[in-house]
């Protein structure tokens, strides 16, 4: 039982008051496995609050996991895909699983851990984070990162995409059992003639030995990546213009992810150092230092004005004689001019934001190739459909030294110039 139910605005439910919900009508308007989820995210010692709003929000994380599933099978039957049940066990097992591979094996497996305790412990809201919290690490880190992988054929990616995707379901499965059963009979019973009919007549997935080392490195790089976007939009770049340079100071675990962060951010380069592009400006956290230093704060909040302060690892900071812990002082990094800056608990990174002719016109031509793509999609064109592209001809430039990169990543087979002000798109 949950401590009070509540409709979606805090308020009492009463039929006198017009705010009450049927259960038949709920499960008619929501669905079953949406209610379930709404009262299974629910802390029980909570008041919990029910409504077609919080019920439109359940639906629409579980249209990520709906994507992603989308994404598999467009590609998988392009390519003919056929998947292998015997992978459910340790995982794929191949010597061409690239690093971002092995990373969601090991997040895969974190994942039947996280939910294998919670359940133990009777604690559904412990499955709900874990699952969507993986459902988003899968569609907008491996997804995204290994789209290409599944334009051209790459069996590792199939693999380990269609391992995870069915993972993720049987975990989920006792949570959310009549979408869990759909996905699994389109997945895996119409694809493997050995496996189970039913998702809930599988076994219970195996707890493997994740490569805690990897997802560590990968939370690293991915809180970098985070970083940066904060301080491109502090400076009012779009995230398609390419930048020069990169610097990055306390992530020491991301290095070994170099390429994926450059790769992200858009950036030339990605240096790990300190970093003299800021000004660093440190107060006192009154109400947590107040109590703590008593009359020695004026001493501290003079030093920590006049600069006379050491940074220390963590977060922390030394100043007056007294070493200040990360929650005790209120931080802020400006960047000087030409970077943008963005810290956080203890990692900084800096984008140089300065802007040459050639990283303007590579800007120009990722604008171009997103409005291409957009207009494939708005007019119905298939995935693998190849176009010929016809482009004002204030575009010459663009064609003129990226030509072929355009053409890559629009599917085009031919571009020319016509005498329209916008793009035209033609199926070859």
């Amino acid at each position: 039982t949950y401590e009070k139910l509540l409709d979606e605005t805090g308020r009492e439910m009463h039929r006198s008051w017009g705010n009450a919900i049927d259960a038949a009508e709920a499960l008619d308007n929501m669905g079953a496995d949406v209610m379930r989820l709404l009262f299974c995210a629910q802390v029980p010692s909570q008041n919990i609050r029910f409504g077609y709003g919080p019920a439109r929000e359940i639906k629409r994380r579980l249209l990520t996991l709906w994507n992603s599933v989308s994404f598999f099978v467009t590609y998988a039957n392009i390519e003919g895909y056929q998947p292998r049940y015997a992978d459910l066990g340790a995982g794929p097992q191949t010597e061409e699983l690239r690093t971002l591979d092995r990373w969601l094996v090991a997040r895969t497996q974190q994942l039947v851990e996280e939910t294998t305790v919670a359940y133990e412990s009777f604690w559904t809201p412990g499955v709900t984070r874990a699952f969507e919290a993986f459902v988003d690490d899968l569609s907008n880190w491996y997804i995204r990162r290994s789209r290409r992988r599944f334009y051209e054929y790459d069996d590792a990616a199939f693999r380990t995409l269609w391992y995870a995707l069915v993972q993720a379901l049987r975990v989920i499965a006792p949570v959310m059992p009549f979408l869990a059963e759909h996905l699994w009979r389109n997945l895996v019973v119409k694809a493997c003639e050995d496996a189970p009919q039913s998702v809930f007549l599988a076994l219970w997935p195996e707890i493997g030995q994740p490569e805690n080392g990897l997802l560590d490195e990968i939370a690293a790089a991915r809180r970098v990546v985070e970083l940066g976007r904060q301080a491109r939009s502090a400076s009012g770049l779009k995230h398609r213009q390419p930048l020069r340079r990169l610097v990055v100071q306390g992530a020491t675990l991301a290095e070994a992810h170099i390429e994926e962060v450059a790769e992200e951010l858009r950036v030339k380069s990605v240096e790990f150092g300190d970093i003299d592009s800021t000004e660093l400006l440190v107060k006192p956290n009154l109400p947590r230092l107040g109590p703590k230093l008593g009359n020695e704060l004026g001493a501290v909040r003079a030093a920590l004005q006049a600069g006379e302060f050491e940074e220390l690892d963590g977060g922390r900071f030394r100043a007056a004689g007294h070493e200040l812990d990360p929650d005790e002082v209120l931080v802020e990094r400006r960047g000087l001019e030409g970077w943008a800056v963005a810290a956080e608990q203890g990692v900084t990174v800096a984008l140089e934001t300065a802007l040459d002719p050639e990283l303007e016109l590579e800007g120009r031509v990722l604008d171009l190739i997103h409005q291409l793509n957009s207009m494939r999609k708005d007019e119905g064109f298939a995935v693998t459909d190849r176009i010929r592209v016809a482009l004002p001809r204030s575009d010459a430039e663009l064609v003129e030294q990226h030509g072929a990169w355009i053409a890559r990543e629009v599917l085009a087979v031919g571009i020319e110039f016509g005498d329209a002000d916008e793009p035209q798109l033609t199926r070859a």
